[in-house]
């Protein structure tokens, strides 16, 4: 059940060689080290049992000269996940797995030694038999019995920080009884954890799944290794044979993801929610306290968007068509009066930041008019390609040197354009001035419109929505990429879309990227909402927009293939509430 057992890991030290350190080196002098013992020590532990282990310190002067410091010497751990230090012995907590290093300092010299965590954990959650474990060691395998793994997908890619990571499956449809009791198994060279459990989660008991929650998980992915994911199930009764899903992959990337996002939720009363992906382990908030959203309790604050930095909210107040406002995230103040009384309201329905958050760009009846941030004075107004011709979704890019927005040849409000074409220009933000703007993806290109344009953080690169017809919506959505520059071609994310029917949109890039695998290939995330089926939890038949994530891998554009990888729901929602316009943010800016 969820939350039911506290996850530990193993800690296993490897120790190697003087890599040592130096004391007023010179080009060619001799140098003085640190020799760092044990050397090339292995230790496992088993259940969470965390280890003791005694370290020492031996000065080696140039001409040979040894002396123990190590009641002087300051000792660590290279990634402090690890474990910690108590002088020289360190305590190995398993709550890092694989390998990394343990280092001395002594008066500016430095020295390390090897460090490895090997983690095996068996968990048999309250409830289940606790003889299940060796039932299942001595089970023969029976392939009517194995279940199918319904989330996540094979070879996913997430952080290790992900959060809560969900296992769902569902039984055998031709078992003549079906399984009862279920073994769930993440292993890789360094980790080996094995849950066993019924899979009936009483606040939601729909068969079959279960969570590994932020504490449990983030030590099974410490190790950056890919990981291998299986489950099996097994009739209680009988207990001599076992049935085994086909195993999965799940991969993990070399650097924790960083960032906020802030997202609009359908609860009761709705609004506006944020979380910070550094802190998993502390839910999603609200970020307007139930009842005192600007303008009145439960508007439709819909359509928000953030500043790079996080400092400022840029939101309308009345739904589509309302007011506007800016507000300032650390106190709630209004910086762009909506009340009418100091001023007459703007009203706005997509905004866009400069990257010093001092001005906003808004459209409203498809016209695009930039504002001073501090007040709302207008600064410039941004004419289209042609009379004819509206604009919407506008976003400036996050080197402030480019806009890029929609155009459409007919449109009834901003948010329902029916034609779509991404129109580029730049920027130049000392003059508050706009060059010639230029058609970069036409309406109708591939029989596709197009909609919801983002920059990537590295300003190189477009994300957006492509669909047959209209914009808002619609349930053919799918999700493409493009050079900024107009120099590439189109290239769908046909991995992470899956296929139509989901309306995937309103696409939005992680702030920071991050890199995969031993060659350290870059990588940006990238989120949207989507209908799309969440294992046992949510139905193709439910229709609940969820948030969603891939990775996109540009290089791979470049070279003219798929830059994405399977789709993960991002997993801080509630499952009972529909969740939109996911925007990210560098950082959760604490509220006074």
């Amino acid at each position: 059940m969820r939350g039911t057992f506290l996850f530990a890991l193993v800690g296993f030290l490897i120790a190697c060689g003087d890599d040592g350190g130096m004391r007023d080196a010179t080009d060619s002098g001799p140098v003085a080290t640190i020799r760092v013992e044990p050397p090339d020590l292995e230790v496992t532990i088993t259940d969470g049992a965390a280890v003791m282990q005694p370290y020492t310190a031996t000065l080696v002067e140039a001409d040979g000269t040894e002396s123990d410091v190590t009641t002087t010497a300051v000792f660590s751990f290279a990634d402090t996940t690890f474990g910690s230090f108590a002088t020289a012995t360190a305590t190995v907590t398993g709550f890092g797995a694989g390998p990394t290093r343990v280092q001395a300092t002594v008066d500016g010299v430095s020295g390390d030694t090897g460090l490895t965590v090997y983690v095996r954990q068996t968990v048999v959650d309250p409830g289940v038999d606790p003889t299940v474990p060796d039932r299942f060691e001595s089970a023969t395998e029976d392939p009517t019995l194995a279940p199918t793994i319904r989330y996540p997908l094979d070879s996913i890619l997430v952080p290790p920080n992900l959060g809560q990571f969900d296992v769902h499956w569902s039984n055998p449809v031709a078992a003549p009884v079906p399984p009862d009791v279920f073994r769930v198994r993440m292993q890789n060279e360094f980790v080996d954890i094995k849950r066993y459990t019924n899979g009936l989660q009483p606040s939601n008991p729909t068969p079959f799944w279960m969570v590994f929650e932020p504490n449990q998980w983030y030590p099974i992915a410490s190790s950056r290794q890919q990981l291998t994911l299986e489950v099996a199930g097994m009739v209680l009764a009988d207990g001599t044979r076992k049935g085994t899903a086909a195993a999965q992959q799940v991969d993990v990337t070399n650097e924790n993801a960083r960032g906020g996002i802030y997202y609009w939720a359908t609860a009761q009363p709705p609004g506006i929610f944020r979380y910070d992906v550094g802190t998993p382990e502390i839910a999603p908030s609200r970020y307007f306290p139930a009842g005192q959203e600007p303008g009145s309790p439960n508007n439709c604050l819909g359509c928000h968007t953030l500043s790079r930095d996080g400092s400022r909210m840029a939101l309308t107040i009345d739904g589509g068509d309302g007011r506007g406002t800016v507000i300032q995230v650390n106190d709630r103040a209004v910086l762009v009066p909506f009340d009418g009384v100091s001023q007459p309201p703007i009203a706005w329905n997509f905004a866009t930041f400069t990257p010093t958050a001092d001005k906003v760009l808004g459209v409203k009846y498809g016209q695009m008019t930039l504002y001073n941030a501090m007040g709302g004075a207008v600064l410039a107004t941004i004419p289209n390609t042609a009379e004819t011709m509206y604009a919407t979704h506008p976003e400036l890019s996050p080197d402030g040197t480019r806009l890029v927005n929609v155009e459409s040849s007919s449109l009834n409000t901003d948010y329902t354009p029916e034609s779509g074409r991404l129109v580029i220009r730049s920027f130049d933000a000392a003059t508050n001035t706009f060059g010639t703007p230029t058609v970069l993806v036409e309406a109708g290109t591939d029989g596709l419109q197009n909609y919801y344009p983002s920059f990537s953080p590295d300003s190189q690169w477009l994300i957006f929505t492509r669909t047959p017809s209209y914009g808002y919506n619609n349930a053919n959505a799918t999700t493409w990429i493009t050079k900024a520059d107009g120099s590439g071609p189109l290239i769908q994310l046909v991995t992470s879309d899956l296929a139509q029917g989901m309306t995937n949109s309103w696409a939005r890039w992680v702030p920071f990227g991050q890199t995969f695998g031993p060659d350290n290939e870059p990588l940006f995330y990238v989120t949207w909402s989507s209908t799309r089926e969440f294992g046992v939890r949510i139905t193709p038949n439910g229709f609940l927009p969820q948030i969603w994530m891939t990775p996109v891998f540009t290089a791979r554009a470049e070279a003219g293939m798929d830059p994405s990888g399977p789709a993960f729901r991002v997993p801080f929602q509630d499952v009972q509430t529909g969740n939109h316009i996911a925007q990210w943010t560098e950082q959760v800016v604490v509220v006074e």
